[in-house]
């Protein structure tokens, strides 16, 4: 099975299937575009992408993985030397970038441009190869690069799909960075490998939240706690199906102040760039704080 197995599959045209901000595209033109993309990557075996909150990335990111490259995010807030390394350490032999960025740094670039559409067929790459590699916060030095294969990524996702009864009829929202686990691979991957559409509000500020309108939320502590803090925004989630909390542990205080506010007690995992989720609640049980 392909890992984007969904989005391979998908024929549906409706606008608003993957919203970023203001900015959507169909199953269709994600695929369409992300192809062209790959037909640019062909042959490389590492792939670095800007990794900002916008449709570029998604498109990006998507694009490496159907070439069969592994994809290197970088955080758009690492600064030179940070970047330099990440760049040099995974050993990216490309850069996508927007068009007419201008060439400051190697590897060479490769446009990005999202007008772009194309129907080659590439084949799918071996579930052993690595899907990402994703760095770690660097806090005991310099950060390392974890290597995530394609099964690896795909066991991650089918686990927490049965875990959480994820269907194509849910709604993802969150407002998540996208070059973690979190973010990235279960915020982004996650629905092309479900089939449910993604809405990224950009900020993760609890008004956006509130107007989203989704069945499934993602969010870490410091978003959470902002939206407790606002009893309008987190009622208006009660039309959702599940609220989950991960990237730290959710204090208790702020998992009693959602349960009250919006009917849902949160559902919280745990994992690392190096290992995805390694313990996660299931929708199907009765939850407690911790």
């Amino acid at each position: 099975m392909p890992l984007l197995s969904r989005l391979a599959e998908a024929t549906d045209e409706r606008p608003g299937a993957i919203r970023v901000q203001d900015r959507s595209l169909s199953w269709v033109e994600l695929r369409r575009a992300a192809t062209a993309v790959a037909d640019d990557l062909r042959g490389a075996a590492r792939v670095a992408v800007p990794a900002t909150a916008s449709l570029e990335t998604v498109v990006g990111v998507v694009g490496g993985l159907l070439a069969g490259a592994a994809v290197v995010p970088v955080p758009p807030d690492a600064g030179p030397m940070e970047r330099d390394h990440i760049l040099r350490d995974s050993g990216a032999e490309v850069l996508l970038a927007a068009p007419g960025t201008r060439k400051a740094h190697s590897p060479p670039l490769v446009p990005l441009d999202l007008a772009r559409r194309s129907d080659t067929s590439h084949p799918e790459p071996d579930p052993a190869a690595t899907a990402l590699i994703l760095y770690t916060s660097g806090t005991t030095g310099a950060p390392k690069g974890a290597m995530l294969s394609r099964r690896a990524v795909a066991a991650c996702l089918d686990g927490l799909a049965d875990a959480w009864a994820w269907t194509p009829d849910d709604l993802l929202v969150h407002g998540l960075p996208l070059f973690h686990v979190h973010g990235l691979v279960l915020g982004v991957l996650g629905p092309l490998r479900v089939g449910s559409r993604l809405r990224h509000v950009g900020r993760p500020h609890p008004e956006r939240y509130a107007a989203a309108g989704g069945s499934l939320y993602f969010g870490v502590p410091t978003i959470w706690s902002r939206i407790a803090a606002q009893p309008a925004a987190a009622r208006a989630l009660r039309g959702a199906r599940l609220l989950v909390s991960g990237s730290a542990a959710l204090p208790d205080p702020v998992f009693a102040a959602l349960a009250g506010l919006t009917g849902h007690r949160p559902l919280e995992l745990y994992g690392m760039n190096e290992t995805l989720v390694t313990v996660c609640a299931r929708a199907d049980v009765t939850r407690r704080p911790g």
